[in-house]
């Protein structure tokens, strides 16, 4: 019997998936943690993108500071970094391109990120993107998204069960997160080598490596 696609979903992470903003995201972490005589280096930046800014703010300046100042840091930030994106955010090739078949074929999409939501409607008006989503969510509140929070949170948007959805993710954590979701995960090769995204179900090496056969292969893999 045929399946059909609106009964599934696709959950795409936004940085480092859709959009390139990582060296956007890490200058304005290095310049605003310098202010508070907090050195970040590119490592700590790679092994962590993709966690919310208090996650990362805790991390790296000690003592914790008290919520009030951790607030004013993330501020500062996103500041500096949509101030940076405005002056050049790239999508990676093929994204418009997936994000349309997958649209037409009936899949249910929702874009799920841990930044702000501020940075997501700043990056969705500059992109053009907005329209290929059913849903957009910021889990900035939220864990981790080593945990699977963020992830169920999406699939009760989209009103579809975890098992019924496909995460699209760079970042380890991110992979974490969605197999502890109980979700399948395609890892796309971008801020992270190959060898550090076994976790996932699939690595690709870009987007425009991903077709409608891929997800649909995917729905196979989660039912089996």
């Amino acid at each position: 019997m045929k399946r059909t696609l609106d009964n599934f979903g696709i959950i795409w992470d936004m940085d480092g998936v859709l959009i390139d903003t990582a060296e956007a995201h890490y200058q304005a972490w290095k310049d605003t943690l310098s202010r508070y005589g907090s050195a970040f280096s590119r490592k700590y930046f790679d092994d962590t993108f993709g966690i919310n800014d208090y996650s990362l703010i805790v991390e790296v300046i000690h003592p914790k500071p008290a919520d009030k100042l951790i607030q004013e840091i993330s501020l500062q930030k996103e500041m500096l970094y949509r101030k940076e994106i405005r002056k050049n955010l790239r999508t990676y090739p093929g994204v418009k391109e997936i994000l349309e078949v997958c649209q037409t074929c009936g899949f249910k999409q929702i874009l799920d990120s841990s930044a702000p939501q501020e940075n997501i409607d700043t990056a969705l008006e500059i992109s053009g993107l907005r329209s290929f989503f059913d849903q957009v969510i910021s889990t900035d509140g939220m864990p981790s998204k080593k945990f699977p929070d963020a992830y169920l949170a999406a699939s009760a948007a989209l009103n579809l069960s975890p098992n019924h959805c496909i995460v699209v993710e760079d970042s380890i954590l991110g992979i974490e997160g969605a197999k502890k979701a109980g979700m399948v995960c395609i890892a796309i090769a971008s801020t992270h080598p190959w060898n550090r995204l076994q976790e996932a179900d699939l690595v690709v090496s870009s987007i425009e490596k991903l077709n409608i056969i891929t997800f649909q292969n995917m729905l196979e893999i989660q039912e089996g």
